[in-house]
């Protein structure tokens, strides 16, 4: 192999090493950007949870309440029949 031949090999490396490495420098960016896109959707998402996890509970008060109503009426109207 003579020196121009190596010289060539050696050039064409550098190129490749330097086109991948630059590939890959876009590619951790791209990963880096859309990640951070992810954080913000499922911080997002956190908050509505949160915000269901609240109504849900005031139904379920609601629910309990209305369950103490029902109950003192059945109360109520079986008292009434017994008499």
């Amino acid at each position: 192999m003579d020196w121009i031949t190596a010289i060539a090999l050696a050039t064409l490396m550098v190129g490749l090493f330097a086109w991948l490495r630059a590939d890959m420098a876009a590619l951790r960016k791209e990963v880096r950007s859309e990640v951070a896109a992810l954080r913000g959707e499922i911080s997002a998402l956190r908050g509505e949870v949160s915000l269901l996890e609240k109504e849900m509970a005031k139904l379920r008060e609601r629910i309990a309440r209305m369950e103490g109503l029902l109950d003192g009426l059945r109360e109520a109207v079986a008292g009434k029949q017994a008499a």
